[in-house]
């Protein structure tokens, strides 16, 4: 019994060699001799992290107390400060938080885009707003949420503009330290 071709690799008669488009003269003056940077592709998950931490500019040693207080405490929180002692402190949000979020989405079903950025940024805000103003905000009970909730519609639009956007930015911060690598960085 004869063996099965699996492929013809052969050339064609009319297949010519290719012919260099550039002189080989421009060829060899244009080789570098600076050091190319690595190519992410061949990155170890550590190094991609390291690089990913680099590009959102956070410290290794901070994104280290980061990740270390949401595994010991069960939480990271961040102090924003505002003109004069106005301050607010974002909380890391817990996995009840996102299902509380959830529930509100399919049962509300907003229509448009806008509405649904909307309640899920008044949400996350009311989960993560644990001090506002010099006054700490109780995260007990869901009329404790409601309240902060109520707070946070009687705002003045600006102001819950810039909490939304520091929120934003504290979000970004605990999604970039608890990226794809963080285990083998700590």
């Amino acid at each position: 019994m004869a063996r099965p071709t699996i492929g013809d690799f052969r050339s064609t008669d009319q297949n010519k060699p290719r012919v260099p488009t550039v002189p080989s003269s421009e060829v060899e003056t244009s080789v570098s001799t600076e050091p190319t940077p690595p190519d992410p592709d061949f990155l170890t998950p550590a190094e991609k992290y390291r690089k990913q931490l680099e590009v959102a500019k956070i410290d290794l040693k901070e994104a280290e107390g980061i990740y270390d207080a949401v595994l010991t405490k069960g939480y990271y929180e961040e102090y924003v400060r505002f003109r004069g002692t106005h301050r607010a402190v974002f909380r890391t949000r817990t996995y009840e938080d996102h299902l509380r979020l959830q529930t509100v989405l399919e049962m509300q079903k907003p229509q448009l885009a806008i509405s649904q950025d909307e309640l899920i940024t008044r949400y996350n805000l009311a989960a993560s707003l644990f001090e506002w103003d010099s006054k700490p905000l109780k995260h007990v009970t869901e009329e404790d949420f409601d309240a902060l909730l109520l707070l946070l519609r009687k705002l003045p639009g600006p102001v819950f503009s810039v909490l939304a956007r520091e929120l934003s930015k504290f979000d970004a911060k605990i999604m970039a330290v608890f990226a794809e690598g963080a285990a083998e960085n700590f």
